[in-house]
């Protein structure tokens, strides 16, 4: 799968904002007025941005961000591909199409296309994941 968020592509960058939250590479988040958090909109319309991992700093993807923490911030655009979180409870074919959940997690997007953020790239089965932290997927933005 890969050590990295970015798999393909060339997202836009931004490490302007601090964490407000524990974040750790892989998460969908937003961009406040007062820093990062993850993604609290549920099956909307959000911008596909992640947080990154600091190769440049010696971290990787499993190092998490703590609060203050300046946040490498990856905005990805259509067909580029993301390695990313599905949120637990989740079983997700092989070119299913995705959502975001309130917890800064992908969901399957059922057949409501306005709300489709990206596409599965492999199957991914997270029933047992824990809440909050989901399970790595591999996903094209769409």
């Amino acid at each position: 799968m890969g050590n990295v968020i970015k798999l393909k592509g060339d997202p836009t960058f931004n490490e302007e904002e601090s964490a407000l939250e524990a974040l750790t590479p892989g998460h969908l988040v937003m961009i406040t007025a007062t820093g990062v958090q993850r993604n609290t909109a549920a099956a909307a319309n959000v911008a596909p941005a992640f947080a990154m991992e600091r190769s440049e700093l010696g971290l990787g993807i499993d190092d998490a961000y703590a609060i203050g923490d300046k946040v490498l911030v990856g905005t990805f655009k259509p067909g580029e591909r993301v390695n990313a979180f599905l949120a637990s409870g989740q079983n997700v074919a092989n070119g299913a199409y995705l959502t975001t959940n309130n917890l800064g997690l992908l969901t399957a997007a059922g057949v409501t296309a306005g709300l489709r953020l990206a596409r599965a790239l492999e199957a991914k089965d997270a029933s047992g994941a824990a809440p909050v932290a989901g399970t790595r997927i591999r996903v094209e933005i769409v």
